[in-house]
């Protein structure tokens, strides 16, 4: 059974749940209409950061899984109904995702919590080759996610948002038809984002606007709405860019507190003294002076509504004994959004800070003739250069062949910045404020922000007008580059010591055993650096504000 290094009891009641096993395998067996006696096994079969995953398994060995939200999971809802509709919209392209056999997103259903019943595909993570394989393997897998991602970015959305069917919508959110069928509570519509960001904590109290935003720069009447006396507002790409600001701005007014800086490790950096949530509002306030000369049309291809993956990575991946690609799974939290804004190589796929991989280059495949004489530890490091080197070079070049809008974007530094922008102000504010105003800064400096512009494809010219509204002097800007270098080095060191203690940011460990030993691997590093600590500072991070120790998550 999973267990945290640290703040052990806190994750336990956040994943505690209580529901009816009886009622549940009943469920899955009325989803495919079989007897409950054709059922041979039942059990857990995983435990990730926002569901536990349980399989049935029948007497022919027909699979099925169920997935159980915590109480934790947000938005309560949406999050089930929206994956189980953006399931069903994908599976009608041929997009390879599991087959929605049974939802609710009703707690008080005979099963007494929300399920997602899907079909089980026959694959596995391709995380669990993905460090091993050959380059020509891994050559042949990133084709297939290449394309599989073209064409689940390509479909034709009308609105930004999330998918539910409209019957799933509670009448206070208006939901935008995704095909030209009408008014049917089996349609799939467009309504509120069901990014886990804006329902985190007292987000999801506030009255904020959570989409849908439509790209048509019009004013729009449908029947249903007219029924209601309302009207859906005719939206842009700069509703967008707006929205996440103005939800945060709300939350820094209403509900934040000054606090230290989320990231324990961080904290030395700033005297251990608390963050004011005015701080961040005055950054908000300067980003939304920013985003009105940063609009991009809704001609141009960088405009155009996509659906993003929530974590389009390795372990939600899956792929056949063959190495042939054969789902997509974990789509909780998929959201619309413009190009621009979710712009950006996957985490696991990309390789920057390297100068090959920045200038798109192709990486060096063979392995130094001295290789053989190296030590195993720097053998390691040099295939794993390589392996990173390969997969972003070969994620470009694929993407450039076959989205080249989307290559575009990527190679495009102010479109990235404008992404980058999005992203900074899209994060809740947890005491954490330097990596928005160094982005704004970034923005400062790239001024007037012009875009790559190809008329062939129908592009317009977009570059802001004017001086840039927000100026920071040489002087604020040498203070918060000197910042941001700071913490970025930490986090570094932060991510070493968790890949030395084998956790994620979280603890999480997959049993008992490793969990004796990662908590030894921790307290390891505690002591040593406690015997290189000279000053009083550097003592009381590690006495007090040590990453690996049980802590109050709330101060």
């Amino acid at each position: 059974m999973p267990q945290t290094v640290f703040n052990e009891s806190r994750r336990r009641d956040e994943r505690y749940l209580s529901f009816n096993v009886d009622a549940l395998a009943a469920t899955i067996c009325s989803s495919i209409h079989r007897p409950l006696s054709d059922l041979a096994s039942f059990t857990k079969l995983a435990e990730g950061g926002f569901n536990r995953v349980f399989e049935a398994t029948f007497k022919d060995g027909y699979a099925v899984v169920a997935r159980i939200p915590f109480h934790i999971t947000a938005p309560a809802r949406y999050a089930v109904a929206s994956e189980a509709a953006t399931l069903d919209f994908l599976r009608s392209h041929s997009i390879p995702v599991p087959k929605v056999l049974a939802y609710s997103c009703d707690r008080s259903s005979p099963v007494g919590a929300e399920y997602l019943v899907l079909e089980k595909i026959d694959g596995r993570p391709l995380s669990d080759q993905w460090f091993t394989m050959d380059n020509k393997t891994r050559v042949k897998v990133m084709r297939q996610i290449v394309d599989v991602e073209t064409r689940f970015m390509g479909l034709t959305l009308p609105a930004s948002g999330s998918l539910y069917y409209r019957r799933d919508l509670m009448p206070s959110y208006h939901g935008i038809p995704v095909s030209a069928a009408f008014q049917d509570p089996d349609q799939i519509v467009v309504g509120p984002t069901a990014q886990h960001a804006w329902w985190y904590g007292e987000r999801a109290l506030l009255e904020s606007d959570r989409w849908p935003f439509e790209l048509r720069p019009f004013f729009r009447v449908d029947l249903y709405l007219l029924l209601t006396f309302c009207i859906i507002k005719g939206s842009t790409f700069l509703d967008c860019m707006e929205a996440v600001a103005k939800r945060e701005s709300l939350f820094c007014s209403k509900y934040a507190k000054p606090r230290l800086h989320v990231e324990r490790y961080l904290r030395e950096l700033h005297g251990f003294g608390p963050r004011a949530p005015t701080t961040h509002s005055q950054l908000l306030s300067q980003y939304l002076q920013l985003t009105p000369h940063l609009n991009i049309p809704s001609t141009h291809r960088f405009a155009r509504l996509v659906l993003w993956h929530p974590d389009f990575s390795p372990s939600n991946i899956l792929v056949n004994s063959s190495d042939e690609l054969v789902g997509i799974i974990d789509w909780q939290h998929a959201v619309i959004l413009p190009l621009c804004l979710c712009t950006g190589i996957p985490k696991y796929f990309q390789n920057w800070g390297d100068p090959l991989s920045e200038r798109l280059a192709k990486p060096e495949v063979k392995l130094p003739a001295d290789f053989a004489t190296k030590s195993l530890e720097e053998q390691a490091v040099i295939q794993e250069t390589m392996r990173k080197g390969l997969v972003q070079f070969y994620y470009a070049a694929l993407t450039m062949k076959q989205s080249p809008d989307y290559f575009d974007a990527l190679r495009d530094e102010n479109a990235m910045l404008r992404a980058k922008l999005f992203d900074r102000a899209s994060t809740p504010w947890e005491g954490n404020s330097v990596s928005l105003k160094h982005t704004i800064i970034q923005i400062q400096r790239n001024w007037p922000m012009q875009l790559t512009c190809d008329s062939s494809r129908g592009d317009v010219e977009v570059q802001a007008e004017g001086v840039c509204p927000v100026s920071y002097s040489d002087e604020e800007i040498l203070q918060c580059c000197q910042e941001h270098d700071r913490e970025d080095e930490k986090m570094k060191e932060l991510e070493e010591m968790r890949e030395m203690i084998g956790i994620d940011a979280l603890g999480w460990v997959p049993d008992s055993e490793h969990l004796e030993k990662a908590r030894a691997v921790a307290n390891m590093i505690k002591t040593g650096l406690l015997e290189h600590s000279t000053t009083d500072i550097e003592k009381t991070a590690i006495l007090k504000h040590f990453s690996f120790d049980d802590h109050d998550e709330s101060e």
